[in-house]
């Protein structure tokens, strides 16, 4: 048996394919072209990314 945490990590992880698996259909569905998709995928890499980065920044300025 998995430890609680597992579980919930498991489970989120599980989500997240579901949604992602989800909104390719989606689009799809609505027309969208592969290259559309990899675009907003690219996107919102970009988002987390520079999210990630000030994250780190006010971290880091916190630490100071």
């Amino acid at each position: 048996m998995q430890p609680a945490t597992q579980q919930v990590a498991n489970h989120g992880t599980r989500a997240v394919s579901i949604l992602a698996r989800s909104l390719f259909r989606h689009m799809r569905d609505q027309g969208y072209t592969t290259d559309q998709i990899i675009s907003l995928s690219s996107e919102l890499i970009q988002l987390v990314s520079t999210d990630l980065r000030a994250t780190g920044d006010e971290l880091a300025d916190a630490a100071e």
